[in-house]
């Protein structure tokens, strides 16, 4: 059976049209590969690769079209070294060399050894120039007897091996050989030439005066000619937009680095340049409220044009930060798509999978690993990757029962029938495919072990019997269960419990670093200082038991879902409500008005604001005041809902979205827009101190 090719959404069938978005990024960067004529190579930074993945399907393709004849990577390897020049053309035939990297300081230092070891090389070339020519003007002083040194001499000026000094005695008793000496320039001549490149280098999104420091310290400033390529809103389906900035929330709580928030606050501002002023601002979070004032004050510095500020097609953004609900990540999403992303991994829309031996074709042995956008545009995976795996199996499993009762009945259908099996010969590759996919995950489904963390979770948020939780953690670490499987448990109980208990804290970090090595020390220090993880206080106090029962995070699951499509969003996660999309349920519903004390307990003010054009077209910010009566109202045309999570967002909390729009009583469309699509592994990825990760423990 043929491989499907990697297909993209479309982007048309979203609470707005997000087309627009990713052909203006895809144009620009068409524009910068132009922007060189003739052969180029192209650096790409490896976390931007993904993303530029969602701007074109064929994206090598049109590379080529554009000219670039190398395409590679940036790591700490020499323009000149065999890694890179593992195949024609070599970097050393082509001048135009285009960089395309975040603007990180460590990305900034690695495009400057690059650019610096290769300045060096073509510097040595010229002293062999500069050697030639010398020895032309000086032929008078060359003596007889040396004249088979000269052979020797240019090799060795060729192959960069002798040095300037060497040459300059040994030139002194040259004899007067016009041909072998110009032949010595000629060769040296052309071998620096080979090592002069145009570097250009466009910072995504946007420059900082960070890199523009270091470059200037590392002396390459005036080397490298230097762009922007605002490559910040990624739409990754019909009503997910993302920034794809894996490290947001470390950066924030951790590092102090507001970047994210000015990024975030770019891209509300360009939304609303493309489809009108946002009437309506609502926030809760530290976070939140530092992006509402860096975009009206972006606003006030560029105002919105005329038809814009007049336009109206998104009417209210919820803008909400990951640090008012650290819980929701922490927990084991059991959503289809939830599962793959824990298990398998989703990166930027797409994922890593090992085709069947129907889909590899031939043989019985399975195909070669392939990589496949998971997306709106595949209609089984549309239907299947909001539902919790135990519905979707069940589904998967009688879609195949019925595809093989019909290729089994194929002998006693006519001709018109056999058409139309023909036709649906493609929906068939798509199941077979999403079968593939979902075959990891049920491996690690039918572990009792999978069990046993989902019930230890449940316990934890319940608050029933934490001293069984620590056992379970502390048996999961003696037999060398995976690092952040650990972490995310104790994480858990620190946030659901005000913290490790008191006579567990220094005996489990005590196990903690025995079991997985004192390098890790730098790790708990980042959890400690970012909050996620600390002993209980009698200075601090739990709210969680409040907020669970005033949110009414917990609610009894009894088994009535079980071959049906859930009803709440509690049933998403076994009988938990996710935090975040309880604050979106109850902004929607009756304001935030009727939960106050619950915001109370989260961190960070509240606001909620309307931006409004007074008479004179000015957009005028005031604080939002209902009217009587009107709270929860639905009005005759769906309102359309943008959620800016700060810190990231789980695959479960979109499918908790969908679900809260599907129904009857909601009279509203979701669009999300996120710093990134995190799970509790990747978002604690990022405290792991880089060195520990590569240490392993004795």
């Amino acid at each position: 059976m043929a491989k499907t090719k990697p297909v993209l959404p479309l982007l048309e069938a979203g609470p707005v049209p997000l087309a627009q978005l990713r052909a203006a990024a895809k144009k620009q960067l068409v524009d910068i590969v132009d922007s060189k004529r003739g052969k180029k190579a192209l650096i790409l930074d490896p976390a931007i690769s993904g993303s530029l993945q969602q701007l074109d399907s064929g994206l090598s393709e049109l590379f080529t079209e554009h000219g670039i004849v190398k395409l590679l990577y940036l790591e700490r390897t020499r323009l000149d070294d065999t890694t890179y020049n593992s195949s024609e053309p070599r970097l050393s035939d082509i001048r135009p060399i285009i960089y395309i990297a975040r603007a990180t300081l460590e990305n900034a230092q690695l495009i400057a050894w690059q650019i610096k070891n290769s300045r060096v090389a073509s510097s040595s070339s010229s002293r062999y120039v500069q050697t030639g020519w010398w020895l032309i003007k000086h032929q008078h002083q060359a003596s007889a007897y040396l004249t088979a040194a000269v052979t020797g001499a240019v090799e060795s000026a060729a192959m960069h091996v002798m040095p300037h000094s060497a040459i300059r005695s040994a030139s002194a008793n040259l004899p007067s050989c016009p041909p072998v000496q110009l032949l010595l320039c000629r060769s040296a001549a052309a071998s620096g030439a080979a090592n002069v490149h145009e570097y250009s280098v466009f910072w995504v999104p946007r420059h900082s005066i960070a890199v523009q420091k270091v470059l200037e310290e590392e002396g390459v400033y005036g080397d490298v000619q230097q762009g922007e390529f605002c490559l910040d809103v990624i739409p990754l389906d019909d009503d997910v937009l993302s920034l794809e900035l894996s490290c947001a929330y470390r950066d924030c709580v951790l590092d102090g680095d507001t970047a994210p928030l000015f990024y975030t606050a770019c891209a509300l501002l360009k939304l609303q340049e493309v489809y009108g002023l946002i009437p309506r601002l609502q926030g809760k979070g530290p976070a939140a409220a530092a992006v509402k004032d860096i975009t009206i004050k972006l606003r006030k510095e560029s105002p919105l044009p005329a038809a814009a500020a007049a336009t109206c097609r998104i009417h209210r953004a919820i803008i909400l930060d990951r640090d008012i609900d650290v819980i929701t990540p922490l927990i084991t999403q059991i959503t289809f798509e939830g599962l793959i992303d824990e298990i398998t991994g989703i990166r930027h829309g797409s994922v890593s999978y090992t085709p069947s031996k129907r889909e590899g074709g031939g043989g019985g042995a399975p195909g070669r690993p392939a990589t496949v956008f998971l997306n709106s545009s595949d209609p089984f995976y549309k239907e299947f990757r909001d539902l919790p795996y135990y519905i979707t199996s069940q589904r998967l499993q009688q879609y195949a029962r019925d595809a093989r009762k019909e290729y089994t009945e194929l002998g006693s259908k006519d001709l018109s029938e056999l058409k139309t099996f023909v036709k649906g010969l493609p929906k068939l590759l798509l199941l077979d495919r999403l079968s593939d996919l979902a075959v990891p995950v049920a491996e690690v489904v039918k572990e009792q072990s999978f069990h046993d963390r989902l019930k230890t979770e449940q316990d934890i948020l319940e608050g029933y019997d934490v001293e069984e939780a620590v056992q379970y953690v502390q048996g999961l670490m003696w037999r060398g269960a995976d690092l952040l499987v650990v972490l995310r448990l104790l994480c858990l109980i620190s946030g659901a419990c005000g913290g490790l208990p008191k006579k567990h804290a220094d005996s489990l970090r005590n196990e903690f670093l025995a079991a997985y090595g004192h390098q890790h020390l730098l790790t708990l220090n980042h959890l400690e200082r970012a909050g996620l993880l600390r002993p209980q206080s009698p200075n601090i106090r739990n709210t969680f038991p409040s907020i669970r029962k005033a949110l009414k995070l917990l609610v009894p699951d009894d088994g009535s879902e079980l071959h049906s499509a859930p009803a709440d969003i509690s049933h998403l996660y076994k009988g938990y409500a996710p935090l975040s999309i309880r604050l979106v349920e109850h902004a929607l519903q009756g304001g935030w008005g009727q939960i106050a004390e619950a915001l109370s307990y989260l961190p960070g003010a509240q606001f909620d604001s309307l931006q409004v054009l007074d008479p004179s077209g000015q957009v005028v910010d005031k604080p939002f005041k209902p009217a009587p009566g009107t709270a929860g109202a639905a009005g005759s045309e769906a309102e359309t809902v943008l959620l800016v999570m700060l810190g990231g967002i789980t695959f479960t909390e979109i499918s908790a979205l969908r679900l809260l729009s599907s129904r009857p009583e909601c009279n509203c469309r979701f669009l999300v827009l996120t710093t990134g699509i995190i799970n509790g592994t990747t978002l604690l990825k990022s405290f792991v101190d880089a060195p520990a990760a590569n240490v392993r423990a004795a």
